[in-house]
């Protein structure tokens, strides 16, 4: 079971960075001391998705990837300027359309859950970094009485 900032292992460490450097435009994404960085909550998931989902057969990794080769390319052919540039929001088109293309999903429901996302508050569920410990206080203490619950 995993727990809360838990360290990959090396070898995954080492699949998820194979499958970077595969990556189209892998000079555009966004890295820290010489790993993927992440600077929003969705964006990891987004990764993390994408990655599962290839790890589960659920497509080849060549198939994701000339998906974000079409969406960079159309996204570089649209803007002069690179002031709106998400290398992530390009890996989520590619993603959202593998999924529709390959039946995982359809587009009515992904309609319906991107609705649903975008009416959420950003931190209804709690969606940032916790950096400090967490500490479960015990219950405060009532007594001992015969027969009740502890």
């Amino acid at each position: 079971m995993s727990t809360l900032n838990e360290q990959p292992s090396q070898q995954l460490r080492d699949q998820l960075g194979e499958l970077v450097e595969q990556l189209p435009f892998s000079e555009h994404i966004p890295r820290r001391s010489g790993d993927v960085a992440f600077d929003e909550p969705w964006e990891i998931r987004a990764f993390s998705i994408t990655t599962a989902l290839h790890a589960d057969c659920r497509f080849q990794w060549d198939e994701f990837q000339s998906r974000l080769i079409k969406s960079i390319k159309q996204w570089e052919s649209e803007n002069t300027s690179t002031d709106d540039w998400s290398y992530y929001e390009q890996w989520m088109h590619a993603l959202e359309e593998l999924m529709r293309d390959t039946g995982m999903v359809s587009e009515e429901e992904l309609e319906q859950r991107t609705a649903q996302v975008l009416a959420t508050p950003a931190n209804a569920n709690h969606q940032h970094a916790v950096r400090e410990p967490i500490t479960i206080a015990a219950p405060a203490d009532t007594g001992d009485r015969e027969g009740s619950p502890r």
